[in-house]
């Protein structure tokens, strides 16, 4: 069965390493160029196309005529998506005899769109998954194929979510695509009713507000760890990064953003306690947050943490 790719990041080399060894022949793979404003520590989807001798196109814009005309030229009997950043026109979707199929890193319907990893762990949940559903115009809206759950433990940051997503959405589509050339797997409509979608995030959304409770300012904080550019706020003028931390629901009558203690450096919430574990002043490396306190000169009592 001959596809075209559309692909980027870990999950994308994931899965066109899944297509070739399912026995696809992909006649062609869409990709993005690196962004020089992006931390790279993903692996390359062009580089793994090439070194297989598959063409690789980066269009700035996928929808434009030219690329129309070109994936009707490949006539796809599928298209596969992984990963990539644009959405694909009905006539794209069109273009492929079989059909057009993405994998998505959630357990669709909810956390539909772009940024699921980083909002399920913001939102305190202790599962998510890997679904693998037919496309259709509505981006993550169309009929389920397949779903594999995955937990989300206490200690799960970004980046440990992200590699187990990117491992079993490896381990299943090792089955699934086989199955899914063979007719085996059976679609489900989506239901509505439990879809969810909470839109993209840009850097400056994770400045910690201290009025949130502790719990939630913990989850922001591992949502957004390292390689992310992680969760920041400000004292003496001066930003920080919180890459880890602890919280603490024991209750409190200070101020949030009031600083407790400064070793270990702990701040006031609006409900509970929050221990800075590790930081990183705005320039500079990281740090032990009894340290970071030291370098932004907090002190006990100061009220002066944004």
């Amino acid at each position: 069965m001959k596809a075209v790719v559309f692909a980027y990041h870990d999950m994308g080399c994931t899965g066109l390493n899944a297509l070739i060894n399912a026995g696809f022949e992909i006649t062609a793979v869409f990709t993005h160029a690196d962004s020089p404003n992006e931390n790279h520590f993903h692996g390359s989807v062009a580089q793994t196309a090439q070194d297989k001798g598959i063409p690789v196109f980066m269009p700035e814009d996928i929808n434009q005529p030219a690329c129309l005309e070109q994936l009707g030229a490949l006539a796809p009997d599928a298209i596969f998506c992984f990963s990539y950043r644009q959405v694909l026109s009905q006539q794209i979707l069109s273009c492929a005899r079989f059909g057009a199929f993405n994998v998505h890193a959630s357990l669709l319907p909810a956390y539909r769109g772009r940024a699921h990893l980083n909002w399920v762990l913001i939102k305190g949940e202790t599962e998510t998954g890997v679904t693998l559903h037919r496309m259709t115009s509505r981006p993550d809206s169309g009929p389920i194929l397949a779903q594999q759950a995955v937990s989300i433990t206490a200690e799960d940051d970004a980046f440990s979510l992200h590699t187990k997503l990117v491992a079993t959405a490896g381990e299943k589509l090792a089955s699934w695509l086989p199955a899914l050339r063979e007719g085996k797997l059976i679609e489900q409509r989506q239901d509505e009713a439990k879809a969810s979608c909470f839109g993209r995030r840009k850097p400056e959304d994770g400045q910690i507000n201290w009025a949130e409770s502790a719990e939630n300012i913990h989850n922001l904080i591992r949502a957004l760890a390292s390689p992310w550019p992680g969760a920041f706020s400000e004292a003496n003028g001066k930003r920080y990064i919180v890459w880890k931390s602890r919280f603490s629901r024991e209750p409190h009558t200070d101020a949030p953003g009031t600083i407790l203690s400064t070793d270990p450096l702990v701040v006031a919430c609006a409900a509970g306690t929050l221990e800075i574990v590790t930081g990183q002043c705005e320039e500079g490396v990281k740090l032990s947050g009894a340290e970071l306190g030291r370098r932004m000169g907090m002190a006990k009592g100061q009220i002066s943490v944004k």
